[in-house]
């Protein structure tokens, strides 16, 4: 009866730590879950404890990621990844100091290189451009 018990409690916590998880998987180490704002089901927020780094996943559905950006201090920082429906590569680049940086790969949903392009402080310096749909500067971390 005792084991009974502690076996129904395990299975109670095991369950109760996991709901909900399936969002949380996709942050990065550091970052905590924080919300589904806008559009519940279609993004999620992490965030680190000290609040100036976070990180923006935004989704076609349940789990196939659409883009995904990294912030510091409420600007685009870091790298930049699209996907396009399905999982395969999109849009690969960086931000530095809220703007476009380095160069910007673009594929075709067959994995093909569409454009490449190079940019500087936001500003394309060479190649086509690319880049155009990543939403991470309309995001308020």
């Amino acid at each position: 009866m005792r084991m009974s018990r502690h076996l129904v409690a395990v299975a109670v916590l095991a369950a109760a730590a996991t709901a909900g998880c399936s969002r949380s998987k996709g942050c990065p180490a550091g970052l905590n879950f924080v919300s589904s704002r806008s559009t519940p089901g279609k993004e999620i927020w992490c965030v680190a404890k000290d609040g100036k780094r976070a990180h923006w996943i935004e989704f076609y559905g349940k789990d196939d990621r659409r883009q995904s950006c990294a912030y510091n201090d409420g600007r685009p920082e870091g790298s930049f990844t699209a996907w396009h429906s399905g999982g395969k590569p999109w849009l690969e680049g960086e931000y530095r100091y809220g703007t476009k940086a380095g160069v910007w790969t673009q594929w075709d949903k067959n994995g093909g290189k569409v454009a490449q392009a190079e940019y500087r402080n936001g500003e394309l310096i060479a190649g086509a451009p690319v880049g155009i749909p990543a939403a991470c500067e309309k995001q308020k971390p």
